[in-house]
């Protein structure tokens, strides 16, 4: 009850109180537009209806609220709620001392009410929506924030392969669950979950989409290879067509946009895959062969078996999950289907042209060195890849070449034509391979010895004789003749991956730029230095607040160290290519760097990069392009 009257009150109105004459004073009062202070009245005596009435009208919608919740009608509570509502699109309704209010009552459904009408924490309002017993708005407050894991949580109902929760009420539940293991990529879970909602809607469907459901059923069983069963759930729909079912993964499930150069055999295409959006590589290694598609014959036994020998080996290298060797997302031997992300650069062989990279050997040996940690990788696992030709590398967004499927050199025996030329067969593959003998990592050494050559050089046929001394010194075991003398990957990998010389160990005419030859510039170590790294860890310093690394990350220039992954306060940074140089802390920095590039930036960005920057924050790449290293920068 309200503790004090909206103003003080006249004698006369006190001695009608004092006589016990409430409703004639507040008749009085509404009679005299005091709405307010007739409702304090109508109070006093208990009058929740008429005092509720009278706060209304004089646009008290919080004490309309508290009388209301006096009252417990819903039908009351309802009025109080709207009043409230629409006060708050005007912008002037007490919001926040409505929802402490409601929760003091208990009432936290209405809570939840209030706090959608104005820009407040969806955890917030997920809650008080969870503790007044409303799991699925909560849920759905919580997705429609971008919070599918917690909007899960809040469900209370178990995703996993255990005896579920069945029944009409759960039927929306387990729909929209259904829903949220898709988007967090439980293909298995999505499963579980669109089955126990059709179970538990019946064949009436109460309160669930059963569309929808049965949609994300097929959709998440073709995912996971049950293509047949995606089909049959999808011919369960009144209005399924020949286009829907078409579109299940095994008819259709790649929508083939452009042709591509088949680098192993057969066709290749650029696709879009259907379930996932994601761009792909589709290979149809048989497609010289259509015969052999869905037959049995026996006399076409060998090319299965060919195929089958190159699914294993190309499988179990693609599992090793090593970023120098291209997954395999679908490979399906019977039909001859190899399904590969889509590349993002050219191929190796497009790098190799005059002159060559005899002028920058350390961008030549990151690209080398990449390739061998992924054969590292590989033939410590006893796996060889055996077909490593410059036109079958393809490179990812940062230019580094991809090994791709390994076994591809058994494919020979179906195709026709293959992309290497002879010149590429003749110059990158070991000499006892053009004999006739299998594969070794011996082999694969050579191959990857010999493309660095063809680097260099700029040309297939270049030799060791036309590379500096240095560089043939490091070479000539991997490429001699008998395999029993090359070196393994991992010591070809350690003999190429030298350290780039510190700028001051330079000759005076060896300086890329004017920086380099100043003698007010001095250089700073970088340690691990190369393209085969996977990134460089950090974490954000307290002083950059996460709304700052926001709008900075945002700004993507080609002077900023790249960022591969975030995850909270931690960022993972491309790591520095051989040959990249930091200034040294001391060193006069402001004349050396062009600083013209924050011009690029919002004042309100490039001031705090201003205060928070110093010497260390500038590298100069093998390019000799300036870029500022956010790896000092942003940990400062």
């Amino acid at each position: 009850m309200s503790s004090a009257p909206p103003r003080p009150l006249s004698p006369d109105e006190q001695r009608q109180l004092s006589a016990g004459q409430h409703e004639r004073l507040a008749a009085r009062l509404i009679e005299g537009e005091e709405h307010a202070l007739a409702a304090w009245v109508l109070e006093q005596i208990w009058d929740f209806d008429g005092a509720l009435a009278s706060y209304l009208k004089a646009g008290r919608v919080l004490d309309a609220l508290r009388v209301a919740l006096e009252l417990g009608a819903p039908q009351s509570l309802d009025v109080a709620m709207t009043a409230l509502e629409r006060a708050a699109a005007s912008g002037d309704a007490p919001l926040d001392e409505a929802v402490a209010l409601l929760k003091r009552r208990g009432r936290h459904i209405e809570a939840a009410r209030v706090m959608s009408q104005k820009s407040d924490d969806p955890v917030a309002r997920a809650e008080s929506l969870r503790r007044g017993g409303a799991l699925l708005e909560a849920a759905r407050a919580l997705a429609g924030a971008g919070m599918p894991r917690e909007a899960l949580d809040v469900l209370e109902i178990n995703t996993g392969p255990s005896e579920p929760q069945l029944g009409a009420s759960f039927a929306p539940r387990h729909a929209l669950a259904a829903q949220l293991s898709w988007t967090l990529g439980d293909a298995e879970g999505t499963v579980r979950c669109a089955q126990r909602a059709l179970r538990s809607a019946g064949p009436d469907s109460a309160g669930i989409d059963r569309e929808a459901v049965i949609r994300a059923l097929a959709r998440a069983l073709g995912a996971l290879g049950h293509d047949l069963a995606a089909q049959v759930a999808l011919q369960g729909l009144p209005s399924t067509t020949s286009r829907d079912v078409s579109e299940t993964p095994a008819r259709g499930r790649y929508h083939l946009r452009e042709t591509m150069p088949a680098y192993y055999a057969g066709a290749a295409y650029g696709a879009i895959d259907r379930v996932t959006l994601r761009e792909v590589e589709v290979h149809l290694l048989l497609s010289e062969h259509q015969e052999l598609i869905g037959g049995t014959d026996a006399a076409h036994g060998d090319l299965r078996d060919v195929l089958e020998a190159f699914a294993t080996r190309a499988n179990a290298a693609a599992r090793i999950g090593h970023p120098a060797i291209r997954p395999i997302l679908r490979f399906e031997p019977r039909v001859g289907l190899l399904v590969l992300p889509r590349a993002e650069g050219s191929t190796l062989r497009s790098l190799i042209r005059p002159p060559g990279m005899a002028e920058t050997p350390a961008r030549a040996r990151a690209l080398v060195c990449f390739m061998l940690e992924g054969l590292v990788a590989a033939h410590a696992r006893g796996v060889v890849h055996g077909s490593i030709l410059p036109s079958q590398l393809v490179c990812d967004a940062a230019s580094r070449p991809l090994l791709g499927p390994f076994g591809a050199e058994q494919l020979a025996g179906i195709v026709a034509t293959r992309t290497g030329t002879l010149e590429e067969l003749m110059s990158i593959t070991a000499p006892e391979r053009r004999t006739g003998a299998p594969a070794t990592t011996a082999s694969d050494v050579y191959s990857v010895a010999a493309i660095f050559v063809a680097l260099m050089t700029g040309e297939l046929g270049g030799g060791l004789a036309q590379l500096p001394a240095g560089e043939r010194a490091r070479l000539e075991r991997a490429l001699a003749e008998d395999p029993e003398q090359r070196p393994s990957a991992a010591e070809l990998l350690r003999t190429l991956r030298v350290r780039a010389p510190d700028a001051r160990e330079l000759r005076p005419d060896q300086g890329h730029d004017s920086a380099s030859a100043s003698s007010s510039a001095t250089w700073a170590r970088i340690e691990n230095a190369g393209l085969a790294a996977v990134g460089v860890t950090i974490d954000i310093a307290a002083r950059w607040p996460d709304e700052l690394v926001d709008a900075l990350l945002a700004h993507d220039h080609p002077w900023m160290q790249p960022v591969l992954d975030r995850r909270g306060r931690e960022l993972v940074l491309a790591g520095w290519p051989d040959g990249t140089r930091r200034l040294d802390a001391k060193t006069e920095f402001e004349q050396l760097v062009p600083l013209r590039a924050l011009e690029t930036l919002p004042e309100e960005l490039a001031r705090p990069v201003r205060e928070n920057m110093s010497a260390e924050s500038w590298v100069l790449t093998p390019a000799n392009e300036w870029m500022l290293a956010l790896d000092e920068l942003l940990r400062r």
